[in-house]
């Protein structure tokens, strides 16, 4: 298994004058497992998203817990929180998927509104929203795409 330490695939988290993490800023365990409990849900429910063959399928055999338990021990690791992620590294983790340039954008729009779903400030967001960008290269498996035929997916968050 490669070391899953989401801290050596993305950027470091910036801390404030006070020393505050992003991880402390977002509220800890509690905040990010909130924001994350609105973001799975998004994600399973998502019919754009589960044309995906392989991410349908993901979606109907695993657990959405068990996703939500990964996806949030991920984000306190990677916003500067103690290291608690099980998982794999996120190139690994995505191989299967067949994750499209589209896709990735679809996945980070959802972020994006959850974030604002949960009150989010707009700092931590922008903040948060650079680290899930720093992935982009290592989820992504089809680069190749015609911009005109991507259509428009999500609202801005203000309609959520």
């Amino acid at each position: 298994m490669t070391d899953p330490d989401p801290a050596e695939d993305g950027p470091e988290p910036e801390e404030t004058g006070d020393g505050e993490s992003l991880y402390e800023r977002l509220g800890g365990v509690y905040g990010i497992a909130g924001a994350v409990d609105d973001l799975v849900d998004r994600l399973y429910h998502n019919d754009a998203l589960n044309q995906n063959p392989a991410v349908r399928e993901f979606h109907e055999e695993g657990g959405e817990a068990g996703f939500k338990f990964l996806v949030t021990a991920w984000s306190i690791e990677a916003t500067g929180g103690p290291a608690v992620y099980p998982g794999r590294d996120m190139a690994e983790a995505h191989d299967d998927l067949d994750v499209t340039e589209r896709e990735f954008q679809m996945v980070y729009d959802v972020i994006q509104a959850s974030l604002y779903q949960v009150s989010v400030p707009e700092r931590e967001t922008d903040e948060f929203m650079e680290i899930i960008e720093s992935y982009r290269d290592m989820v992504v498996a089809d680069r190749d795409y015609d911009a005109e035929e991507v259509p428009e997916f999500v609202e801005s968050p203000a309609s959520y």
